[in-house]
């Protein structure tokens, strides 16, 4: 097994591009991270994987991102074709299950650089399989690991979002899976669309309130977008009470709860935008859920846009789901008339 991982590689400086021709697309939950570390090492390796992978959310209880999947190093080749491998070593110990994997996958001088110099993270793509994140972590103790992710653990986390991104966008809009003539009656009547999954049914489409509402069920999937014209907001005060009367307003027995209610800044597509995240609840039943919206403003039709999408899966794990209302929330465009 020495160096395949670095067979047909561009090299960067610690990151290498597999070549993706001829491999099997990469396995597994896309929000899984299988990690491969010797038992007596998981506690350490928790926290330094932590460090990078830190997001939670809360539905309202508390769910993070990514998973952990622990694996012993004797079965790694059995996981090696998961869509992200995480390998990771602390110490010099022969005896060390971890540490011998380590020392099988690396170069004599690659290991070497891992344990005298800083470059305890040796991230790569594509290496068993196609649309695969792989990352070897090695080092002398916890504390170096530790600082070295807090340096790169931005740029990290973000080709795992990328990945998972790219990975739900082909399970969601490949082939068939579109209903391409529904997208093309909304551009056509509104001037704007998006792309929509199969399975999604429209609830409401009202041309008059400038309200269109489609989801799905088994579980329960919303997407709606109300647009307005001219500039609804100028401030995030406004912003705050704009988007707090919609629910009521478009949804009748839905409300945001103040509880976890976060507004922030973002960029949506090409727009300079305020994210809303938060959870939604009834009032007339016992429901409630997270949700992600997004309002901005597009200069060229001079109209307000305000896209929210919501999810109802109690007692089950909601991330993904919430993140693939949000792919399709992202796939949203208008159209400029000349």
């Amino acid at each position: 097994m020495n160096n395949i991982i670095f067979k047909c590689f561009l090299i960067s400086i610690f990151v290498f591009y597999g070549c993706e021709i001829g491999k099997p697309r990469a396995d597994g939950a896309d929000n899984e991270l299988v990690l491969v570390t010797a038992f007596e090492n998981r506690e350490d390796i928790q926290v330094v994987i932590s460090t990078i992978f830190n997001d939670t959310l809360y539905s309202p209880q508390p769910e993070p991102f990514y998973k952990i999947v622990w694996v012993d190093p004797e079965n790694f080749n059995d996981i090696k074709f998961h869509v992200n491998v995480i390998v990771a070593a602390l110490g010099k110990d022969p005896k060390n299950k971890g540490v011998r994997l380590v020392k099988k996958l690396l170069t004599a001088d690659q290991y070497r650089s891992t344990m005298e110099s800083d470059n305890h993270l040796i991230f790569s793509k594509n290496v068993f399989s196609r649309d695969q994140n792989y990352l070897i972590i090695n080092g002398s103790n916890q504390e170096k690991l530790i600082e070295k992710v807090k340096d790169q653990g931005l740029w990290l986390k973000k080709q795992y979002d990328d990945l998972l991104f790219k990975r739900q966008s082909v399970h969601l809009f490949e082939g068939s899976s579109r209903q391409k003539e529904l997208e093309e009656s909304l551009l056509e009547k509104y001037n704007w669309t998006l792309k929509i999954p199969w399975g999604y049914t429209i609830i409401r489409d009202n041309a008059e309130e400038q309200f269109f509402w489609m989801g799905r069920d088994m579980p329960y999937r919303w997407i709606a977008v109300q647009w307005k014209d001219g500039l609804a907001y100028s401030d995030s005060a406004s912003v705050s009470s704009y988007i707090k009367t919609l629910p009521t307003k478009h949804f009748e027995h839905i409300q945001y709860s103040d509880y976890l209610l976060k507004i922030e800044p973002v960029t949506f597509n090409k727009w300079g935008a305020w994210k809303i995240t938060g959870l939604w609840e009834s009032i007339k039943e016992a429901q409630g859920g997270p949700f992600i919206s997004y309002l901005f403003y597009d200069e060229t039709t001079d109209r307000s846009f305000f896209i929210h999408s919501m999810i109802f899966h109690p007692g089950q794990d909601k991330f993904l789901l919430l993140k693939q209302v949000d792919i399709v929330a992202h796939s949203f465009e208008v159209r400029t008339n000349n």
